[in-house]
């Protein structure tokens, strides 16, 4: 079960997301350093936070974000925003990763998906990556007015308890429903 952690308030986030260009539909973080954990790693001092940003068009968002954060690109920096865009779009679940950045004080990890792939993952799950991520508690750092991601948003939660419903017997207990919510996406 997690608790939030007193330590990631959005004031801090923010200031985070300031480091970025500006121009997103949702960003959100999660894991350890916006949720504490149990287990072994329920006392780690500085946890690496994960954000994923959302964004319309991901070569504008790339050649913008490379004049700010060149560091924080592999490689692929030198083959410009085009192909970091392609890579992310064309491999794995449409989201490319920025992992083991320093900003602000904080090791963070972030990772850049567009919108679209976004809409497409919530409603039809076809990586389940990014959409069942968003079945588990996460913090909304920052969201526009799309109605249609919201929309979406709301139908994967919606989808998420109607999966687990049908999977559980017919007497279940509301930490048997998290449960099962949180394994949709590893299922």
């Amino acid at each position: 079960m997690a608790v939030q952690a007193l330590q990631s308030s959005g004031v801090g986030l923010r200031r985070i997301l300031a480091h970025f260009p500006e121009d997103l539909s949702l960003a959100f973080a999660y894991g350890s350093a916006v949720y504490r954990q149990a287990g072994p790693s329920a006392h780690q001092e500085n946890p690496m936070l994960d954000l994923v940003f959302t964004v319309d068009d991901p070569v504008a968002w790339h050649a913008k974000n490379l004049k700010k954060n060149w560091s924080h690109y592999s490689f692929l920096k030198l083959l410009g925003p085009r192909i970091i865009s392609s890579v992310q779009n064309n491999y794995g679940a449409g989201v490319y990763f920025n992992p083991l950045i320093i900003c602000d004080g904080k090791l963070i990890k972030y990772g850049v998906i567009t919108t679209g792939t976004l809409i497409d993952d919530l409603l039809n799950w076809n990586s389940l990556y990014i959409a069942g991520r968003l079945q588990k508690p996460v913090k909304i750092v920052s969201m526009n007015e799309n109605t249609t991601l919201r929309s979406a948003l709301d139908k994967n939660l919606k989808s998420a308890v109607t999966a687990a419903c049908l999977m559980l017997p017919e007497s279940f207990s509301e930490e048997d429903l998290f449960i099962e919510i949180a394994g949709l996406s590893y299922s």
